[in-house]
C-alpha cells in the first residue's frame, strides 16, 4: 500500500453538528447516543463505507514513529486486521483496525448490532467475526503500555511504532513516565 500522497485523517466527533475538510483532516460528525466505546459501532456502519479502505486508531494510542510505517505493513487492503488482546490471546481487541472496503465481515458486525450487548464493544465483534490478521502477526512494532499487571512501559522500545495504552492510565495520566512525558510534550 506504498505511496507518497500523506494519509488523509478523518476525525469522527459526537459534537460536531456537520462535517469540516481542513486540508487533510476531515472532520465528521459522529451521530450516536450509545455509551462510551459504543459510539465506535458506528465505523462498521453503511455511512463509513464511503471512506473505506481505512485505517483506524484509539485516541489512547501514542503514534511514536510515522503513522505511514503502519500503512506500510498493510499488503493486502481487502483483510480485516485488527489488535490480538494484550492479555486475552487469540482474541481481537479493536484499538487499531485496518477496515477494508466492501468486507462482508464488517458488513455483517454492523448488521448484527441491536443494541448494547455487554459492557465492552470488541466482546461483542469477537463473538460474530474473527479477524483475517491481527496486527502483531505482521509486526512486533506495537506495544502495550501494560504489559503485565500492575507494571508499565516504562521505557520505549527503539523499534516502537505504536503504544497502545487502552484504558487507565491515560496517556496524560502517565507523564511521570520520561518517555510519555516527551512525547506529550512534543511540538
Amino acid at each position: 500500500m506504498e505511496s507518497s500522497t500523506p494519509p488523509r485523517i478523518i476525525v469522527l466527533y459526537n459534537i460536531a453538528s456537520q462535517s469540516y475538510d481542513l486540508g487533510h483532516i476531515t472532520l465528521l460528525p459522529l451521530r450516536s447516543n450509545l455509551p462510551g466505546t459504543w459510539m465506535r459501532i458506528a465505523l462498521y456502519g453503511p455511512e463509513m463505507e464511503q471512506y473505506k479502505p481505512f485505517l483506524y486508531i484509539d485516541l489512547d494510542t501514542a503514534i511514536i514513529s510515522s503513522i505511514e510505517n503502519i500503512f506500510d505493513l498493510v499488503k493486502d487492503e481487502s483483510k480485516f486486521i485488527t489488535l490480538e488482546d494484550f492479555w486475552q490471546k487469540g482474541q481481537l481487541a479493536t484499538g487499531l483496525v485496518w477496515f477494508p472496503s466492501n468486507c462482508k465481515k464488517t458488513q455483517n458486525i454492523w448488521q448484527g448490532f441491536k443494541s448494547v450487548t455487554s459492557k465492552r464493544m470488541d466482546v461483542f465483534i469477537r463473538r460474530g467475526c474473527k479477524p483475517d490478521l491481527f496486527w502483531q502477526q505482521i509486526t512486533n512494532t506495537i506495544f502495550d503500555f501494560k504489559p503485565k499487571p500492575g507494571q508499565l512501559l516504562s521505557v520505549l522500545p527503539k523499534e516502537a511504532n505504536l503504544v497502545c495504552f487502552h484504558g487507565k492510565p491515560r496517556i496524560f495520566e502517565a507523564s511521570n513516565i520520561k518517555w510519555v512525558k516527551d512525547y506529550i510534550e512534543y511540538e
